[in-house]
């Protein structure tokens, strides 16, 4: 078979296996913070209100760049899952 140890194998493969999903991950988080502003992705595709343009559905989801709790939210289509826009939210007044 091998000269590698088994659990030096293992190890190895544990170790790439989770760079590759930290690898995944951040290519996920720049895609999202390369998103354009909620003005210019309408502004870009000729909308008032905005729409998902692979699917052409308004149905929107938002989330938090970072958390849950981030004022600088993402905004994807509820049916497709692909990303439209972001923008900040004015968290000055959610504190009132």
């Amino acid at each position: 078979m091998s000269d590698i140890p088994f659990p030096i194998l293992v190890a190895a493969i544990f170790l790439f296996g989770c760079l590759a999903v930290l690898h995944i991950h951040r290519r996920q988080q720049d895609a999202q913070r390369a998103l354009p502003q909620r003005d210019a992705y309408l502004a870009a595709h000729g909308q008032q209100t905005p729409a998902c343009q692979r699917c052409r559905s308004i149905d929107t989801r938002e989330f938090g760049l970072h958390d849950g709790e981030d004022h600088r939210r993402v905004v994807a289509c509820a049916h497709c899952d692909k990303l439209m826009f972001q923008y900040s939210r004015n968290t000055e007044m959610r504190r009132s």
